[in-house]
Formats: structure tokens, sequence, C-alpha cells
């Protein structure tokens, strides 16, 4: 059993608190709100998911940025390591190739520092990197959902994860970057479309939700994280921060359960004094922080779950997105579910709320023009 929670590893976790929460929903409304005041550049608005998961969120914010710039060009970098996530995603490009044909999208398993290049750091890893160039053609969802139904070799091959040798996390065995667009768009796209020996790209709108482990060090979230981000924005670029913060329903389930739990112990505010503190003076003189904002995401329940008490299948939905959010070990969950008092736990709080709701956190740094 593992020691440490990584959400690489839960899958089934994750794809049940997708489907069984509103929070990419609760997320894409947030980020509406600075999609409606980006200004974008020529030649194309560009915009950067550090996280694909599923797709489902970039999904709502590329639908939100087509209604508010119908006509522009979109280049759209995606970054994940996870085969199963990038599946997902790409099954959800038809519709978006039809409603905006202009767009290029781009997917790499390349890591925060690396991904806005499309080059790995490793030399001898980037000297057998692929790149896959996916030119649509036809003028249908149909016919575009088949064409990229046929990637499970290219990413069976092509998105292998193997362990760091020096801190054990999942890396990529090759670097893989994967660009796919319309070939009836192709000349009006070719001057956004990536070249392999591309420099650097720069973002009006990177997204950021959920990117690290909550319980990692402050440093560590700004180092691995949020520093690289911050300086892949372009003049006027927006970056968006989402994660858990606890103070919740949730939350107070996983205190009565394991006492000693923090799995949130850096909120918005410590972030930005960190970084107030130790980033570079050249960065800082050149970015502008909101003020963080909490917002509230529900479990969705059915009506039938609490008519007559609450149903069992509420309790396994509640307490799998209890320990997800919080980030509990499976040992620790084992345990828990061995001594089976957990639920009785969940019943109380669901009914003293009369459900179940969490608490995330947003953060904006803005890039000065």
């Amino acid at each position: 059993m593992r020691e440490e929670f990584r959400f690489f590893d839960n899958r089934q976790k994750y794809l049940l608190f997708v489907t069984t929460t509103n929070e990419k929903n609760k997320v894409a409304e947030k980020i509406s709100n600075t999609v409606r005041s980006l200004r974008p550049k020529k030649p194309a608005l560009k915009i950067f998911d550090a996280g694909l998961g599923d797709g489902t969120l970039l999904m709502s914010v590329l639908r939100k940025c087509h209604n508010e710039f119908p006509t522009i060009p979109f280049l759209v970098y995606g970054k994940e390591l996870s085969l199963e996530d990038v599946r997902l995603t790409i099954e959800k490009l038809p519709d978006r190739f039809i409603e905006h044909p202009n767009m290029v999208f781009v997917v790499s398993n390349l890591n925060y520092t690396e991904a806005t290049s499309l080059r790995s750091k490793d030399i001898k890893k980037n000297d057998k990197a692929n790149y896959e160039v996916i030119k649509l053609t036809g003028k249908s969802s149909f016919e575009f959902n088949y064409q990229l139904s046929q990637l499970d070799e290219i990413l069976k091959q092509n998105w292998q994860v193997e362990n760091n040798p020096i801190n054990g996390n999942p890396t990529y065995v090759k670097p893989s970057t994967l660009i796919i667009y319309r070939q009836d768009h192709e000349f009006i796209l070719d001057n956004i479309i990536p070249k392999q020996k591309d420099s650097r790209s720069y973002f009006d709108l990177i997204i950021a939700s959920q990117p690290y482990r909550s319980r990692i060090s402050i440093k560590q979230k700004v180092n691995y994280v949020i520093k690289p981000m911050i300086e892949s924005l372009n003049q006027g670029g927006k970056f968006v921060l989402v994660h858990s913060c606890g103070n919740d329903p949730g939350f107070e389930i996983i205190k009565k359960i394991w006492p000693k739990e923090d799995p949130f112990p850096s909120k918005g505010n410590e972030i930005i004094k960190y970084m107030k503190k130790n980033l570079e003076a050249s960065i800082l003189k050149n970015i502008k922080f909101k003020k963080p904002q909490i917002f509230r995401y529900n479990l969705r329940v059915l009506p039938n779950e609490t008519e007559n008490g609450i149903a069992t299948s509420l309790i396994f939905s509640s307490w799998n997105a209890i320990t997800y959010v919080a980030q509990i070990s499976d040992d620790k969950i084992l345990k828990k579910e061995k001594e089976g008092k957990y639920s009785d736990f969940i019943k109380k709080v669901i009914k003293k709320y009369n459900g179940l709701w969490f608490n995330d956190e947003i953060l904006e740094i803005e890039r000065k023009e």
C-alpha cells in the first residue's frame, strides 16, 4: 500500500469525484470572469491548461472563449502525463473543432518548466522526442471523432510513464507532443502551428486547477508550478490557480476521523506572501496579484438518496470525495473502512448541512502590460 497520495494513481477516485461533484462547472464559471477581461494579441489567443485532467474544465473554458472571441484563432496547449486523461480530452475535441475551426490544439507530457517550449531539459530524452501532427479532414464532428479515435496506438507508444530516479515521482519515458488542427484551415493557422525548432510560447490565459498535492511546501508549489507559469505569461496575460482549502463539511468529517490531519497547510495569501519575499525583483515588478477568493462546490445528490435516510450510494460517493479532496493515502482509508465508523460521521454531517459541499480557493496573477 502507498504511503503517499498521488492523483495519477487514483484514476477511479478521480473519475468518480468528477462525475459526482460540480467542481469543474464552478471552476469554469469563475474562469469565465477572467476570460471576459482578456485582451488577445495577434496572431492568436493563446491558452495553456497546466494539467488537463479529463478535459472537462478546458472544454468549458474554450466554449466561453469562443463566445467572447468567435473569429480569433486559438492556440491551445495542454499538459498531461496521464494517457487516460489525454484520451478523454481528445474525445471531447470534435465539437470544439466544429464550433471554432481556426484552432490549433497541442498536448504534451512534458513538465511545467518544459511544456511551453515543447522541449525536454533531459538532453538524452529530448533526442528521442516524438512530435506528431494530426491534420483533421472533413467538416463534421462525426468525421473528426472517427479520426481522433484512431490515435490510441500513438498514445500508447508515446505516453508511457516511469519513476524519476531522483524523487520517485512519475515522469515521461519519451517527451511527446501531439498537434491537432483542421487541414482546411491550415493556410490561416500556419503562423501559429508550433514547429519543432520554435522557441518558447507565452500565453494570454494559463489555467492550473489542482496542479499539486496540497500538502507539499509553499516553496515546492512556487518553484515547481507557480513560478514557471508566471514566467510563461504574455504581456497582459492572466494565470488562474485553483486549489482546495478546507473549512467546509468535508473537512469537518476529515477532522472527526483523523484529528491530526492537516491536508491544506498553505492558503492563497500565504503563497502570495512567500512569493513577494522570495521571487526575483525582475519577476515581481511585472506582475500583480488579485485577492484570493473562496468559492463552494457541491456533491451531487439524487432526491431518492436522502428521502428515506442516507442511501448507501451517497455515503460511498461522499467518502470518495472527502478522501480525494483531502488526499488521504490508501492505507489510512482502508484502516478506517475496516473500522466502519466513518459512515456514521458522514451521515451526521450530511444531515447537519442538508448535503455535502467543499471549498476551493482561486488565485489570479496578471502580468502587467
